[in-house]
């Protein structure tokens, strides 16, 4: 209701929200009907001589425009909530219905408003950051066109991980698909990794799991050894846990490690900025790729662990003929 909070200037009663309300036609003066009704007259009659206009007195608080970053304070803050600038200096702009006055007249996007289409298109500008903002050895615009997809989720982190330091942010692709997650975002060096201790963390249980289409010499040997197989799995099961823990806590802060070094390299390289864009984003194939070098790295493992098993097998054997 957009009298709300208003008081009918015949009673003195604050409107509420299921209020029966009546204007007046010549000046906009809101009366609750009743008191309307039983006056039979607006409040304001003798102003409508004069061409008098009813305005609303319960105003929004107005709000200061940061210099710098461009975001909304609070009317009462002295510095910029955002980045730290000061605010002493500037006027307080007021939040209308179209919009909110700037320190220098004009008329920006009330805050929890409706981003424009240009808007959308750079995150940073809908963030209400600076793009010039050195994020080190990156400007901030360079870093958002580097991540692509979803920078206006990195944007915000980066800055806050290069203003504090590497601070824990949730990721729950990286906790639950870390080597996916790695290589969508092209970063092989960690996605090769976490395919790696995953496989090594769920060997023995795979091994127990697939017992029975395993050689009859290893199947034998896991069978009779299989208690203490199943307390080394649960270990390294708990060890994937707290590895899964560490990506996922940790994986935005390598991304924005990878993505300002690798921005270093490809500015010293003079790469141009569509190229240094296309370096970056994401490529969904790539899962798929990290996904057959699991399986290559898997069936490696088996057969590294297959040649050794008969090799001690061998060497036990011989052993066993050399004391006869």
């Amino acid at each position: 209701m957009r009298y709300l909070g208003e008081k009918c200037p015949l009673c003195g009663v604050e409107f509420i929200e299921d209020d029966d309300i009546v204007v007046c036609p010549d000046c906009g003066t809101p009366h609750h009907r009743e008191c309307y009704t039983t006056g039979n007259r607006c409040a304001n009659e003798e102003l409508h001589a004069e061409n008098w206009k009813w305005e609303r007195k319960i105003r929004k608080h107005g709000f200061r425009t940061c210099p710098k970053c461009h975001f909304p304070n609070k009317y009462t803050d002295t510095v910029c909530s955002r980045c730290g600038a000061e605010l002493s200096d500037i006027s307080v702009g007021d939040y209308g219905a179209t919009g909110s006055a700037s320190e220098n007249g004009q008329f920006g996007r009330e805050p929890f408003s409706v981003p424009d289409a240009e808007e959308l298109l750079n995150p940073i500008k809908f963030l209400g950051l600076d793009p010039d903002e050195d994020m080190g050895g990156a400007t901030m615009k360079e870093v958002s066109d580097f991540v692509g997809t979803s920078a206006i989720y990195y944007i915000p982190k980066f800055k806050q991980m290069k203003d504090g330091g590497a601070k824990p942010t949730f990721n729950l692709f990286s906790l639950v698909f870390p080597s996916l997650f790695f290589a969508n975002r092209k970063m092989w060096g960690w996605a090769v990794v976490a395919a790696i201790l995953s496989i090594l963390f769920n060997l023995p249980e795979n091994l127990l799991l697939c017992i029975e289409s395993l050689p009859e010499d290893i199947a034998n040997f896991l069978s009779s050894n299989k208690p203490v197989i199943e307390n080394v799995s649960n270990i390294l099961i708990i060890a994937d846990m707290a590895v899964r823990a560490v990506f996922c806590f940790f994986a935005n802060w390598f991304y924005f490690r990878f993505s300002i070094n690798s921005l270093k390299k490809y500015k010293k390289m003079r790469m141009g900025a569509e190229d240094i864009k296309a370096a970056g984003g994401v490529k969904p194939f790539n899962m798929v790729l990290i996904m057959l070098i699991k399986c290559g790295i898997g069936m490696a493992t088996i057969a590294v662990l297959y040649m050794g098993f008969e090799m001690i097998t061998t060497v036990q054997d011989f052993s066993t003929l050399c004391l006869h």
